[in-house]
């Protein structure tokens, strides 16, 4: 059984990038209509570009509308902080303002939908403000890949552990939420005939084929980087 928790702020850094628009807004907002979302939570979207809420505000709900979500666009409190390299005591006085108006009781989620080569910066600017606590509580997600290799993603584990504890962090592939990629193990393991079947000794290999329509869409700069499969 699901419940609504407790009202907080969702804090999406990369807000203006093609995973906020495409994915996260439309997943906030399908929480908000199966009425999951508390009352008195909010959005406050993070970006290097300069916007003022409104704008902001209007592109994540023409994203909500497109997502078939309109009806819940309305009821979605949206804020946007520009965020400038080292301003992160600027973020901390926009969510204590905010804070003032929502009863989120200091509970936050930061929601790192960034380059990977960003991470870093960004977890040890929410630390050195003293953002990795506050007096609710506080979640970091981190997007896939975690680092490009061994070496970067220990350095980056690091960092993570610096300022927050295990308890804290999330590390989330959006992929891996799809429904037909979580029911494979219940299928394996639910249905005796493949159960002694599907091992290690007798698979190969999984492939996993997710066909989208889309192109690149102006994300090159990602994929050059990243790749496809990390």
């Amino acid at each position: 059984m699901h419940t609504k928790g407790e009202p907080h702020a969702f804090v999406i850094f990369g807000a203006t990038g093609d995973l906020t628009k495409r994915k996260l807004l439309s997943a906030f907002g399908g929480l908000c209509k199966r009425g999951l979302v508390p009352d008195g939570s909010y959005i406050l979207g993070v970006a290097r570009k300069h916007m003022e809420d409104g704008e902001f505000e209007q592109m994540a709900k023409d994203a909500l509308r497109e997502a078939g979500l309109a009806e819940v666009s309305g009821k979605i409190a949206i804020h946007y902080q520009g965020l400038d390299d080292g301003e992160f005591a600027g973020l901390e006085a926009r969510l204590r303002s905010l804070e003032s108006k929502y009863p989120t009781h200091g509970n936050r989620i930061f929601y790192l939908a960034l380059p990977a080569d960003r991470f870093g910066e960004t977890i040890s600017g929410l630390g050195e403000a003293g953002l990795a606590h506050s007096s609710g509580w506080t979640r970091l997600v981190i997007e896939k890949p975690f680092g490009t290799d061994l070496k970067s993603a220990q350095e980056l584990k690091t960092t993570v552990s610096k300022y927050f504890s295990e308890n804290q962090v999330y590390l989330i592939d959006h992929y891996l939420g799809k429904e037909t990629v979580q029911n494979i193990l219940m299928f394996r393991f639910s249905n005796l005939i493949f159960e002694s079947l599907w091992s290690r000794d007798r698979i190969d290999y999984v492939q996993i084929t997710v066909a989208e329509e889309l192109g690149l869409e102006g994300r090159a700069g990602y994929y050059e980087n990243a790749g496809a499969l990390r």
